[in-house]
């Protein structure tokens, strides 16, 4: 999972956790009111906090697993609703009902509760809990009393307006999912297509010249006995297909191989900007030679990779310039490790452009930023 993906999932995850702090206000509110009223009744405050610690609990838990572990944790979300929904009635029959003191537990709690139901059931809900909030004031309506219809109308307000403000949090969190899904199945259509590619390329230039070896292969052999001549010539015909065969053959290979720096350059800034890393480019045309331009859209495609893997960055910087006759490569994200990346990217780089004449640093600034640098000759392009 890319880092925007999750970065979406856990603003959505408490998005929705800063919907119960609603329940928090009232009850404590509430529970201020008796103080203040010299009504406490020790065992019923208690009894009320406790519902509370559990309604936080499981809420937590329940927005966690409509957001981040969705739909994985569907059963197990239904769980944590039913635990929170004991909760919210125990504190109301413990408390009160009022809608200005814990009776906002309850508008709290049908605000995080049906977002990923369908609308059908997220109004049966909102009915639901109007009717039993309802139901419990009647018995208990606390310290003073409003009447019964406005009661119901700021509830009705309250359980029927804020599931659908909930809802617009993970609406945008699928369509979040849903564009990095295309843009993996995409990066997937185009690896497949470039293999197609290479695959049809060596049949076009290994089926034929083959076919032909074979054919010349077999005549030679029946030739050898009555015309050693000929035969001979159909052999030195058969070498010089083979080793036309091998120059194509590599000559495919290296063209597949080497990559282009302005592609690559473009790929990675698309594929970083996408994780949610914002990507300045300044790659002026020319001044790079062909034999280091590909060496240097290697060290593009590895930096990013080391950014997606071994960093947080928010924004990361690409340059090329021109130094004493040398092009420089500078690629710099705000994501530092406290160590150079393990593994063999970072020396096979090295290696590749020390065999251009090059060299290569990947290193921390001290000021929390990674700086690899790729040094290779310039020239014409």
């Amino acid at each position: 999972m890319t880092g925007a993906v999750h970065r979406a999932q856990r603003i959505t995850m408490w998005s929705l956790r800063s919907s119960l702090f609603l329940g928090w206000f009232g009850v404590l509110a509430g529970v201020g009111y008796y103080v203040a009223e010299d009504a406490v009744q020790p065992v019923r405050i208690a009894v009320a906090l406790l519902g509370l610690g559990v309604f936080t609990w499981s809420g937590f838990a329940l927005a966690r697993d409509l957001s981040i572990g969705w739909p994985s944790r569907d059963r197990r979300s239904r769980w944590h609703a039913v635990a929170s929904g004991v909760a919210v009635l125990v504190v109301l029959i413990a408390l009160d009902a009022s809608p200005a003191g814990a009776g906002l537990l309850a508008a709290a709690w049908i605000s995080v509760v049906p977002v990923r139901a369908s609308r059908p059931v997220t109004i049966l809900l909102s009915a639901g809990t109007v009717a039993v909030c309802l139901l419990v004031y009647r018995f208990n309506p606390g310290l003073d009393p409003i009447p019964l219809a406005a009661v119901a109308v700021i509830y009705s307000a309250l359980c029927f307006a804020l599931p659908w403000a909930n809802r617009l949090w993970v609406w945008i969190l699928d369509l979040t999912e849903q564009a990095h899904a295309s843009k993996d199945a995409e990066a997937r259509l185009a690896v497949t297509e470039e293999r197609l590619r290479f695959a049809r390329d060596l049949h076009d230039l290994v089926g034929h010249s083959l076919s032909v070896i074979a054919v010349k292969s077999e005549l030679a052999g029946k030739l050898t006995t009555i015309d050693a001549q000929r035969a001979a010539g159909e052999m030195a015909a058969v070498r010089g297909l083979a080793q036309d065969s091998l120059r194509q053959i590599r000559e495919a290979v290296r063209g597949y191989r080497v990559l282009d720096l302005s592609s690559e350059v473009a790929s990675v800034r698309a594929i970083l900007e996408a994780d949610g890393v914002r990507c300045d480019v300044d790659l002026p045309d020319g001044g790079v030679s062909p034999e280091a331009a590909g060496p240097l859209a290697w060290v593009v495609r590895e930096s990013a990779t080391n950014i997606l893997r071994h960093s947080k960055a928010r924004w990361c910087t690409i340059t090329l310039r021109s130094a004493d006759g040398s092009a420089v490569l500078e690629v710099i994200n705000d994501g530092a490790a406290e160590s150079v990346p393990g593994g063999t990217g970072l020396a096979g780089l090295a290696e590749r452009l020390a065999a251009v004449g090059g060299s290569l640093t990947a290193q921390p600034t001290g000021d929390g930023r990674f700086l690899v640098r790729a040094v290779a000759p310039a020239g014409a392009a």
